[in-house]
């Protein structure tokens, strides 16, 4: 279950707001359907998107309206969350709790650095990792890494590295045209794996890395960065 609301408030250009937004979503490929209401003086919009609330097309629009306040709130499987958008930057975020345990992200200057996601699987962990130009499924027992070719993973394997992506990353084999307007505006480039733009401003809220591992999932990152991230 994913369910959220925006509500867009503030003595400013409503209307103006709204046709921007929706020029927007309909350029975007990857939007997904919304219900849109007014309640006097402010626009809501509710989602309940399989992918996630739209947030570059949002923020794209607020910053060109700086005087109104963007506030998403929402309910993922449980887990709620909100968070601010003002003049086109993110300036609140809260969570119930870490939508996705077991993940670890780090960016550079260039972009997405690393990207990780592992669960327990019986008694040994399998996972997921990215980085801007590769990427690698593993299994890892405490003691040893074992690294699996796309072609060999299973449904397993699968789920985890979907639980990673949908959350958290964007490839350049894809158009999505929202998320390179704001890669231009953010002077990024557009690498083979990316972060989605709303993950590039909570990370640089974050000192450019988001962990919820526990010590066995620590162990099991350290091994794959030896490993993997030293090969040629």
């Amino acid at each position: 279950m994913f369910l959220a609301v925006v509500r867009v408030t503030g003595a400013g250009r409503i209307a103006d707001f709204r046709e921007r937004l929706r020029s927007l979503l309909v350029r975007d490929p990857d939007a997904e359907d919304y219900t849109e209401h007014h309640d006097g003086g402010a626009l809501e919009y509710r989602f309940a998107p399989r992918k996630g609330i739209p947030f570059p097309a949002f923020a794209e629009a607020s910053g060109d309206f700086p005087e109104l306040r963007v506030e998403a709130e929402w309910d993922r499987d449980g887990v709620r969350g909100r968070a601010v958008i003002e003049a086109g930057r993110v300036v609140d975020e809260e969570r119930g709790a870490p939508a996705q345990p077991g993940v670890d992200v780090s960016m550079s200057d260039q972009g997405l650095e690393l990207a990780f996601v592992c669960e327990r699987h019986g008694a040994d962990w399998i996972g997921y990792a990215a980085s801007a130009s590769r990427h690698t499924y593993f299994r890892w027992n405490g003691r040893e890494l074992v690294l699996v070719d796309a072609g060999e993973a299973d449904a397993a394997l699968e789920d985890v590295a979907f639980r990673l992506v949908d959350e958290w990353l964007w490839y350049d084999e894809e158009a999505a045209p929202t998320e390179r307007a704001r890669y231009a505006q953010y002077g990024l480039p557009v690498l083979g794996a990316n972060l989605k733009s709303e993950k590039v401003a909570l990370l640089r809220r974050r000192d450019r890395r988001y962990s919820t591992l526990d010590d066995a999932a620590r162990e099991a990152r350290e091994a794959l960065m030896k490993q993997w991230l030293t090969q040629t």
